[in-house]
């Protein structure tokens, strides 16, 4: 049985591999996953027969701490002597490959999920990317998750031509549409959703779904919505996910998110499809990405998204078909597009109609986990 071991960096990422390990295990491997400690994580390992094993990575560059922690993969991996390797993630990606190098393992892919380098500046921005092409470098292949982040990827000389692919069009575990049925599936739960938050039947609710930071925009985001929220009286602002302390966004919006009555913070969600079944539009004004997910998963659900025109979300909007792109950080932009849909509901459900079908064509969850599938396979019989 060949034994793969999958690394990300923390909890959150279970959205990465749900479905995916399932797939490799029933298909004969026995699969492996390094990640930071969380209960979504834990569930995931659990539902899917993984072993799971924990270290709790940090986000900011530690030499100490990092250092105990590649000790600890290297000897997790002279242990496990796993037949293939593919981990992502900036911190854990990058420890996992030293420690692939350290130990001689042969078959090693590092997934690429974006490029933190793109928000950094001076030596940061050095060292990150320095990081960044040394993972890349030692991996036996990279995969970048969208052709536009692959693209970008090869222009800033992160990896070189030839050894970056795709899987399908994108993503990092494609989309069940099962998962994300459309609005009026979820109808009921929605309601219920609405009447909690007091919602009226004539608000207009902008979404947002994610982890909340200075790099996905939501300071771009606050102040677009308060010089619309004025023209516009009844317009809200839904946000749902974590706040990340290590990156974040401004003091002042921090206070309006939790005290304005019409913006309403859901917190960390398990189940985000009533929220779908509430908002308008979704926005995501991030200044980089890889693949956002969450733009597919709102597209199935029939809500038309907006996001920033970068990589990654370019490959996630059809501009004038599902959404519209605007152009990143620019405020007056993001508002112009913001207030094209909030005064045209026969455009909102035109795109919403168009999303589905575009998530339903390109990106479904087993044609990525059978392009992974046939590169491990392919791997494998690769005798050095």
């Amino acid at each position: 049985m060949p034994k793969i071991l999958l690394g990300v960096s923390s909890s959150f990422c279970a959205n990465f591999l749900k479905g995916q390990v399932a797939f490799l295990v029933q298909r004969g491997f026995e699969v492996i996953i390094i990640s930071g400690p969380g209960e979504e994580i834990s569930m995931l390992a659990k539902k899917e027969n993984a072993r799971l094993i924990t270290i709790n990575f940090t986000k900011r560059i530690s030499p100490i701490t990092d250092l105990f922690q590649l000790f600890r993969i290297i000897r997790l991996i002279r242990l496990e002597r796993p037949d293939i390797v593919n981990a992502g993630n900036p911190k854990s990606g990058f420890l996992i490959m030293l420690a692939c190098r350290i130990t001689g393992c042969k078959h090693k892919i590092f997934t690429l999920h974006g490029l933190l380098s793109d928000t950094k500046k001076g030596l940061l921005r050095w060292l990150i990317t320095a990081t960044e092409k040394i993972s890349c470098g030692i991996a036996d292949k990279v995969i970048a998750v969208s052709p536009t982040l692959k693209a970008h990827a090869e222009k800033r000389k992160i990896f070189p031509f030839g050894k970056g692919m795709v899987i399908g069009k994108g993503s990092a575990n494609g989309i069940d549409l099962y998962s994300f049925p459309g609005k009026n599936a979820v109808t009921d739960r929605a309601t219920q959703l609405k009447d909690r938050l007091d919602l009226k039947e004539d608000d207009i609710v902008i979404g947002f779904l994610g982890r909340l930071s200075k790099d996905k925009g939501i300071d771009i985001l606050f102040d677009a919505f308060n010089m619309l929220v004025k023209e516009y009286p009844s317009l809200r602002l839904v946000l749902a996910g974590p706040i990340i302390e290590e990156n974040p966004f401004s003091r002042h919006l921090l206070h309006q998110l939790y005290h304005d009555e019409k913006v309403m913070y859901l917190g960390k969600l398990y189940d985000v499809t009533p929220v779908y079944g509430i908002i308008a539009m979704l926005v995501l004004p991030s200044f980089r990405e890889g693949f956002p997910n969450v733009l597919i998963e709102a597209a199935a659900m029939e809500v038309p998204v907006i996001a920033s025109n970068i990589p990654g979300c370019k490959d996630a909007v059809q501009a004038g078909i599902n959404g519209e792109l605007f152009e990143k950080g620019n405020v007056a932009a993001l508002t112009t597009v913001l207030k094209k849909l909030i005064t045209n509901k026969a455009l909102r459900q035109q795109y919403g109609r168009n999303g589905r079908k575009f998530v339903s064509d390109n990106f479904s969850n087993e044609e990525i986990w059978a392009g992974q599938l046939n590169l491990y396979k392919n791997m494998l019989l690769t005798k050095e």
